[in-house]
């Protein structure tokens, strides 16, 4: 039930693994859509729903996931769980999606997005994060980018 799923995200010490999600069976992956889409919801509900949705990589969790990221004025922090839940769901397939986010305007969204494209790796991440770091303007970032081009 909604309910019951909302309390597993609410949890403080235990949060559901990708394994817990996956146990419950497809059904429970429009909830966890519908959780994370629900603006009513609490932040952390909502954050930790985007990052649930991760242990299903279907295309419609692919949507939801660019749509959830692609929202103007969306929080900082919900876009940057897209970000890191899209890579870890659809690793290698997700490079295309993650480029423009090398050039958000958020630190910890660039930055999520170049530690992602560093996990992945290939030629088209490392491309990506090497053409990013000349213009890069934050040092955190730039680490980052290093880090993941060594």
């Amino acid at each position: 039930s909604r309910e019951r799923v909302r309390q597993m995200l609410s949890g403080i010490e235990d949060v559901p693994s990708d394994a817990d999600w996956q146990r419950l069976g497809d059904g429970v992956l429009p909830v966890l859509i519908d959780l994370g889409d629900d603006t009513s919801q609490p932040p952390y509900v909502r954050l930790r729903a985007v990052g649930a949705t991760g242990a299903f990589p279907r295309t419609a969790v692919r949507a939801f996931l660019l749509a959830i990221a692609r929202v103007d004025g969306q929080s900082d922090l919900l876009v940057r769980e897209a970000v890191v839940t899209l890579a870890r769901a659809f690793g290698s397939a997700a490079v295309g999606d993650l480029l423009p986010f090398l050039r958000h305007d958020e630190v910890v969204v660039r930055e999520a997005a170049a530690r992602s494209l560093g996990t992945i790796g290939g030629s088209a991440a490392t491309r990506a994060l090497r053409d990013r770091l000349p213009v890069e303007r934050d040092d955190t970032v730039r680490r980052t980018i290093e880090h993941a081009l060594r």
